[in-house]
């Protein structure tokens, strides 16, 4: 009896190895929901398109999806453990009807950098890119830099010198998923202003670290003029942004 139980066991916890095993990505709704997928979710249009575990083609609205919690906890490489949180349990799955890709779709595996393995997850790949204490080399830029974002009504930020010389790095604090984006375009708006208006005096990069209240990471980048331009004029949403260009 022992061994039959014993064998049992073994068959369940070999079964949910290999279920985490086709589980490539979690996304997280808003309201906490845990969506194991298959693969990478794609978007198109304000659709998520999910291949589920089952192999069921679905779209949920973009709007209810959490893309920083989801993002966040596929970079720590949380997602193919999902099923060994409890053997035999199962993620509630919001009802959705199928849809079939129709065109092309922006994969977030093709959209998002590749930045190295994750056999060993870590919160802050990039620790260089942080406050400090030096402060940027050009007063007249952090000056701008401050005068822009106070307009646009982004208040809780620091500046400092960046990584590398003609850097400019700004830490802001954003307590949910709007505030994120809301930072994101506003920040790309004030350094595109910049570089137009004083190309000879903007930074070769905008370092932007975004942080909630309690310094909990919502996200790292590295902004180019080149990607302040196309975010700050539409070519490119915050949410596509966010998803191509963060850095955890």
């Amino acid at each position: 009896m022992r061994k039959t139980v014993f064998l049992l066991a073994v068959v369940m916890i070999v079964g949910a190895l290999v279920a985490a095993s086709e589980i490539g990505y979690v996304v997280i709704l808003k309201n906490g929901t845990k969506i194991p997928a298959r693969e990478e979710m794609a978007i198109k249009g304000d659709q998520a398109i999910i291949i589920l575990r089952n192999g069921t083609m679905t779209a949920i609205p973009l709007s209810q999806v959490d893309l920083v919690a989801t993002e966040r906890y596929n970079q720590l490489g949380f997602g193919s453990a999902i099923l060994l949180e409890g053997v035999g349990e199962t993620t509630p799955v919001p009802t959705a009807t199928p849809t079939p890709l129709l065109g092309t779709t922006g994969s977030l595996k093709r959209m998002r950098p590749v930045l190295g393995t994750q056999a060993t997850p870590t919160q802050t790949p990039t620790p260089a890119i942080m406050l400090r204490t030096v402060p940027y080399t050009d007063e007249r830029v952090t000056k701008a830099f401050s005068n822009l974002l106070d307009k646009k009504h982004l208040y809780l930020y620091k500046t400092s010198a960046g990584t590398k010389p003609g850097y400019f790095f700004i830490q802001a604090v954003t307590d949910s998923q709007r505030e994120v984006f809301h930072a994101l375009k506003t920040v790309a708006e004030s350094y595109a202003l910049i570089h137009e208006l004083k190309p000879e005096l903007a930074p070769k990069a905008v370092e932007l670290q975004l942080v909630t209240s309690v310094n909990k990471s919502a996200g790292t980048f590295r902004m180019t003029p080149e990607q302040a331009e196309a975010l700050a004029s539409g070519k490119i949403s915050p949410e596509q942004y966010y998803l191509k260009h963060v850095i955890f």
